[in-house]
C-alpha cells in the first residue's frame, strides 16, 4: 500500500558506518564474503564468513548481485549500511539456499559490530582530568575591579534611573525597550557621574548585529553582553579611545570554572553566576574563577521564559510587528496572571520579543556576607516594573546590607521579597494576560 511504498523510499538513516561486500565463490567450495567497515578516523575492520555447505548448480538463474544485495544488505537494526557488493568473482550459475545466505549475515553482523566498536572503544583514564583542564585565566588588559564592594542597579525605566542616580551609585546598567529613550537615559546617567553600561538583546540572529553596533554609537563605558555574538563583538572592537568593558550575563550560563575561563580568554571582563547555581556551587565556582571578575545578581525578578511572539501585538493591535503594530508596548503594560492570581510582567526589548518575568522578586541577602569575605565586588540588583518610590527602597536596603548596617535576615522583611538565591520554583501554570 501507499504506507509500504512510503517506507520503501524513507532515505537511509544517518550515523550508520557503511559496508562493502565482497563475494566470490566456485562450484563445489563454500561461499565466502569478505565484509569491510570503514570506521571514520581509524584502520577499516574486514571480517571474513563462509558457508558452512558449498555452492551446488543452479537449475535457475542462481546467485546473482540482486539477490545477494537482497539477502545479505539486510542490514536494518544494525549499525551497518550496504555500501557496495562486489560479486565478480562468484561464478555464475551456482546455488545456495536462501536460509544460509540469511545465516552468513547473521554471523557477519555477530562478528563485525564487536570488531569495529573495540577499533571506536576510548581509552578511560582513571586518573583525575579535571587539573589539567584547569589553566590560569587570560584576562584582556584595561578593566580594573573596583576597590569596594559596589551596588550595580539595572535600570529598565526613568525612574528607576532617578533612584539609582539619587542613590549616588558609581555604576548603573541600561536595559531600555528603545534606542531613542537609551540614547536620553545614557546622557542623563553620564550627566550624574555615573559609570554606564548597556545590555544587549538576549538573543540576537545572524543580521542583526547592527544592535551591537547601535550600542557601540553610545559609546558607553562597558556592554551587559547576552549573548556570545556580542561577546566576540565588543571584545574585539576596534575604536579609538577606551574601549567598553565586557561584562557577560547570567545567559552565558557559567555554571563552571572551565567555562569562565574559556570567557574569559575570549575577552569577557567580568562574568555573572549562572541563576542554576545554589549558594554551594556558587562558592565551589569562587574557589577557581577571582572573586572580583564575578557579578552575583542578589534581588531580582527571575526570567521564566523568552519569546520572539509578541503578546503586545497579538492582544494590542491588529498588525504582526512593529511595521505595523502602533507600538502599544510604549503605551501598554501586559502581565500574565496565573492559578494563584499572581502576575507575571511581561516586557519588550529593542528587537520587539517579550521576556516574562516573576512576578515575586527575590533576594539572595543571606548570601552576601560570605560572599563579601571571599572578595566579591559586584553585587546587582535588577529591577523590572519598580517605581522610583520602590527602587530607592531597594537600593538603600541593600547598600546598608554591603555596609553591614543592616542582618541579612532583615533584607527580605524590608523591600518585601521571597529569600532564595537560585532559580526560583515554578508557579506559571494556566496563565491569563492582564493589562
Amino acid at each position: 500500500g501507499v504506507q509500504a511504498e512510503r517506507l520503501l523510499r524513507a532515505p537511509e538513516p544517518e550515523g550508520r558506518l557503511p559496508c562493502h561486500l565482497l563475494v566470490t565463490g566456485q562450484p563445489g567450495q563454500p561461499l565466502r564474503v569478505d565484509a569491510t567497515v570503514a570506521v571514520p578516523g581509524r584502520q577499516s575492520v574486514t571480517v571474513t564468513v563462509q558457508s558452512p555447505e558449498p555452492l551446488q548448480p543452479a537449475q535457475g538463474a542462481g546467485l546473482d548481485v540482486a539477490l545477494l544485495t537482497d539477502k545479505l544488505g539486510a542490514l536494518g537494526g544494525t549499525p551497518l549500511r550496504l555500501a557496495s557488493l562486489d560479486a565478480e568473482n562468484l561464478s555464475a550459475g551456482l546455488h545456495l539456499p536462501v536460509s544460509a545466505l540469511k545465516a552468513l549475515r547473521r554471523v557477519l553482523v555477530e562478528r563485525l559490530v564487536p570488531a569495529f566498536l573495540d577499533k571506536q572503544r576510548h581509552v578511560v583514564r582513571e586518573d583525575a582530568t579535571l587539573a589539567p583542564l584547569r589553566k590560569d585565566a587570560q584576562f584582556r588588559a584595561g578593566w580594573q575591579p573596583p576597590a569596594e564592594p559596589q551596588l550595580l542597579a539595572l535600570c529598565r525605566t526613568d525612574a528607576q534611573l532617578d533612584a539609582a542616580i539619587a542613590a549616588a551609585l558609581p555604576e548603573v546598567e541600561l536595559d531600555w525597550m528603545e534606542f531613542v529613550g537609551l540614547t536620553r537615559a545614557v546622557q542623563k546617567a553620564r550627566d550624574a557621574g555615573m559609570r554606564v553600561t548597556i545590555a544587549s538583546v538576549r538573543v540576537q540572529k545572524p543580521g542583526e548585529e547592527g544592535y551591537d553596533r547601535r550600542i557601540a554609537r553610545l559609546q558607553p563605558d562597558g556592554v551587559l553582553v547576552r549573548h556570545w555574538g556580542g561577546l566576540m563583538h565588543f571584545a574585539g572592537l576596534q575604536q579609538e579611545g577606551p574601549r567598553p568593558a565586557v561584562h557577560g550575563d547570567f545567559s552565558l550560563n557559567v555554571t563552571n570554572s572551565l567555562t569562565a575561563q574559556h570567557l574569559f580568554a575570549l575577552g569577557a571582563d567580568t562574568l555573572t553566576a549562572a541563576h542554576d547555581l545554589d549558594e554551594t556551587q556558587l562558592h565551589a565556582l569562587l574557589d577557581h574563577v577571582p572573586a572580583e571578575r564575578l557579578t552575583v545578581t542578589v534581588h531580582h525578578h527571575i526570567a521564566t521564559f523568552h519569546t520572539e511572539h509578541c503578546v503586545y501585538a497579538h492582544l494590542l493591535s491588529d498588525g504582526k510587528d512593529f511595521h505595523d503594530c502602533g507600538r502599544p508596548c510604549e503605551a501598554r503594560a501586559i502581565a500574565l496572571r496565573d492559578h494563584r492570581g499572581l502576575e507575571h510582567p511581561v516586557l519588550v526589548d529593542v528587537g520587539c520579543r517579550n521576556t516574562v518575568f516573576n512576578a515575586q522578586a527575590q533576594s539572595a541577602a543571606s548570601v552576601v556576607p560570605r560572599l563579601l569575605a571571599r572578595g566579591c565586588k559586584r553585587f546587582r540588583v535588577e529591577f523590572v516594573r519598580e517605581t522610583g518610590a520602590q527602587a530607592a527602597l531597594v537600593l538603600a536596603t541593600y547598600a546598608q546590607l554591603l555596609q553591614g548596617r543592616i542582618a541579612p535576615g532583615d533584607v527580605a522583611r524590608a523591600v518585601g521579597v521571597h529569600e532564595q538565591f537560585g532559580v526560583t520554583a515554578g508557579t506559571m501554570q494556566t496563565l491569563r494576560p492582564v493589562g
